[in-house]
């Protein structure tokens, strides 16, 4: 009798096993306990290379090369600096952790955007692969209060079938144009190093702001402190929206702002009124590239008027 019940409980263990392993197979991938948190972990300062194929214009691959501490963004034959605050939040966004498994089906991908036209990324170094992989569509959760509690992207390793949550805000970070990736950078300076301000403006309108002592005057008038310290800020780190491809000069910039330090000029501005709507933007920090304000306010921020600058 006692050999019996335990031939039972034995039958019993390996069948309560049998059941176990299959629930850890077949159950659903959102329930996965033992899920691979670390999707993709890689040391970015070895980075050099990353070449990405965007859903939205799959033309030609762009390639983010570094050169030194800088990056350029390359198609094709043309080249240009890249943002470095938008490599810096892709580099950034290449250390993910996956939030949950949604699909091991390859008939799935669509339904994710993980498929052969969705956004593709390689990254290397020095020629060697380190990560292949497809970025999908956007998800967001809610609070507890209903509100916006986070966002999640879907992405796919290119070498498996496996379609995966990944915590933030990712598609627009990779699937972005050339324009999208290039250093929009109008001025950017130390606003302590800056001792006067040179506004050249039609009919003779123009005037300067300087330093004398401490204090800030245009002419014999002191300056309101908290307007520039404002202008100061705002030139510190400005940047265009939009490049503005077609324009080459025909004549002399509309308007000027020549801006000395200690050591000498520290940044020249000129811009050019092409109609009502729009003006054409230039900075000697990036000699060559022309942006368009239309839509934007950045002439306007720029380019102040002498009366906004006094008490």
């Amino acid at each position: 009798m006692k050999k019996l019940s335990n031939k039972i409980l034995l039958t019993g263990l390996v069948v309560l096993v049998g059941i176990f392993a299959a629930s850890r197979f077949f159950r659903s991938p959102g329930l996965e306990s033992n899920l691979r948190k670390n999707l993709l972990t890689l040391d970015t300062a070895k980075i050099d290379e990353i070449k990405i194929l965007p859903s939205k214009e799959r033309t030609e691959e762009l390639r983010l090369v570094r050169e030194g501490n800088l990056w350029k963004v390359i198609k094709g034959t043309r080249q240009e600096p890249a943002s470095k605050s938008s490599v810096k939040n892709l580099l950034s966004s290449l250390n993910m952790e996956a939030q949950q498994m949604v699909s091991r089906k390859k008939e799935k991908w669509e339904e994710f955007n993980v498929g052969n036209n969705s956004t593709h990324v390689t990254v290397f170094n020095e020629g060697n692969k380190l990560a292949d992989f497809h970025i999908g569509k956007l998800g967001f959760t809610q609070s507890s209060g209903g509100g916006f509690g986070g966002s999640y992207t879907y992405v796919r390793l290119s070498d498996e079938d496996q379609v995966y949550s990944v915590d933030g805000f990712l598609e627009p970070t990779f699937n972005s144009t050339f324009n999208d990736w290039r250093d929009k950078t109008l001025s950017k300076l130390n606003k302590e190093d800056v001792i006067k301000l040179s506004f050249n403006y039609p009919a003779d309108s123009g005037f300067v702001v300087e330093k004398r002592d401490s204090v800030w005057y245009t002419a014999a008038d002191k300056v309101d402190p908290s307007k520039i310290e404002n202008l100061l800020n705002l030139l510190a780190a400005k940047y265009a929206s939009e490049f503005a491809e077609d324009f080459t000069p025909t004549s002399l910039p509309t308007a000027t702002l020549q801006i000395d330090g200690k050591v000498g000029n520290l940044l020249r501005i000129e811009a050019w009124k092409k109609d009502e709507a729009e003006w054409i933007l230039s900075s000697s920090q990036q000699k060559g590239i022309y942006f368009s304000d239309k839509g934007s306010s950045a002439t306007k921020d720029v380019f102040v008027g002498r009366k906004k600058m006094l008490p």
